[in-house]
Parts: structure tokens; C-alpha cells; sequence
């Protein structure tokens, strides 16, 4: 277990754990009941307690990103190293939670928030950042393809996850249900990419 790399991992464990703090010196301000779900219309259609909300999200946030490094760890061990694309990903969670418990909480305090609106930035970050470092692999993580092939498969994924993420932020300035439009446009997105891969693997 020696290219596990422990220091990473704890650290970006701490800092998901890092909201609790915050929902702790809040605790009063906060109602029993919390909304931690919202339809597309930004109405809360899912409910917690005040306690799972505070301690438990975070938690189940942090046990997320322990599997995160590892897989990232376990890959890089097989693959090879990708320092900039193993941090960026290793940071997408702690930030996530971050993100998400600040805006629950403010919320949950009666705050006007558009969670729709949040959720799509980082959606769309996520696409933009996935994006962005795919075309540099030469793999295709468990399937033995030439270097070349990967190499081109994933350019092509990545320009294409690239689009989505700017078709996401566009979203921000139209109607709510140009975000269930972008949803469906996940299904070509996919079987775009699949088709490509299959054909260009041979």
C-alpha cells in the first residue's frame, strides 16, 4: 500500500469534514426538519433531519472521497502518474461539500437560494475540469487499447465533455427547464462517445 498516497487523502477527508463546524455554531438557527433535495423549480421535495444534515452528509461526503483516492491512487500505480488531473479530481469532493452544506445550511436557515443554479455551476465545472485533462491519457482505464487509439478516443470525449460543460453554464441564463434539456442531451452525449469508442478502438 505504499503508493497510496495517505497525506492527499487526509487532508481533502478533513476539509469535507470541515461544514460540520460550521452546522455546529448554526445549530440553533437551523429548523428540525431540513430540505436537502430540490425539483427543477427549486422546491425542496426531499427532507432530513437537523442532525444527518450537520453530521451526516459530511460524513457520507468524506467516505466518498477516501474511495475517490484510492481509485485515483490505484489507477495511478497502474497507469502511471497524472499529478495536475489526480488533484484537480481529488479536490472536486471537498469543494462539492463544501459548496453544498454552506448552501443547505443557508437554506435551511431561510435564505433565497437558487439551488438549481448552484448545482449547475458545479456540474458544469466538473464537465469543463474532466474535460479539460482528457485528451492528455493514452489509456482507457481497464481495456487494453494502443496508445494512439486511447489517446484519440479521449480527445474526442473530451471535447465533447467540454461542450457539455458550456452547454451547462448556458443554462444559467435560460429557463429552468433548459437544465432538464441539458439532462437529455447526457443520453447522445453517451452514446456519442460509446459509438466513437467502439470504432475507432478496433
Amino acid at each position: 500500500m505504499k503508493f497510496i498516497k495517505w497525506k492527499s487523502m487526509i487532508i481533502t477527508s478533513i476539509v469535507c469534514l470541515l461544514p460540520i463546524l460550521l452546522g455546529v455554531t448554526l445549530w440553533d438557527k437551523l429548523s428540525d426538519t431540513m430540505a436537502i433535495h430540490f425539483n427543477i423549480n427549486n422546491e425542496p421535495d426531499n427532507f432530513a433531519g437537523k442532525g444527518f444534515v450537520v453530521f451526516g452528509l459530511p460524513i457520507l461526503m468524506m467516505f466518498l472521497q477516501i474511495i475517490c483516492c484510492l481509485i485515483n491512487d490505484i489507477n495511478a500505480k497502474k497507469h502511471g502518474e497524472r499529478i495536475k488531473f489526480e488533484n484537480a479530481t481529488k479536490w472536486i469532493i471537498p469543494i462539492m461539500t463544501i459548496i453544498l452544506q454552506i448552501v443547505t445550511l443557508c437554506y435551511g436557515m431561510g435564505f433565497n437560494i437558487d439551488i438549481r443554479k448552484v448545482t449547475t455551476v458545479i456540474v458544469g465545472f466538473i464537465f469543463l475540469v474532466i474535460g479539460n485533462y482528457l485528451p492528455k491519457f493514452d489509456y482507457i482505464k481497464n481495456y487494453d487499447i494502443e496508445a494512439e487509439k486511447a489517446k484519440k478516443i479521449n480527445r474526442f470525449i473530451g471535447y465533447e465533455t467540454v461542450i457539455m460543460g458550456i452547454l451547462s453554464f448556458i443554462t444559467l441564463f435560460l429557463p429552468p427547464i433548459s437544465t432538464v434539456i441539458w439532462l437529455i442531451l447526457l443520453i447522445p452525449y453517451s452514446i456519442i462517445t460509446i459509438i466513437y469508442a467502439i470504432k475507432n478502438a478496433r
